[in-house]
């Protein structure tokens, strides 16, 4: 495994440090990935599952709905109350 530095926007940035870090490297490996390799991320099945996956570590659930271009009664009932 390889270690990548990168630049973002601060907005973008504020938005990346609310996540937890294994949330963080499940996207970052997922996009990086399906992007050099010309596909979308998330899409299909790996949609649900990063939803439901951020929604069980506690991201709110706007940023879920960012990420994953899902709506919220699609994951509401993995959300931490």
């Amino acid at each position: 495994m390889k270690t990548l530095t990168i630049q973002i926007e601060d907005d973008a940035a504020m938005m990346w440090q609310t996540l937890p870090v294994d949330a963080q490297k499940i996207l970052t490996s997922g996009a990086l990935s399906a992007l050099l390799s010309g596909e979308l991320y998330p899409t299909g099945t790996d949609q649900l599952e990063l939803a439901i996956s951020l929604a069980e570590k506690g991201v709110a659930s706007e940023t879920i709905s960012r990420l994953t271009r899902l709506d919220r009664d699609v994951f509401e009932a993995f959300l931490n109350k």
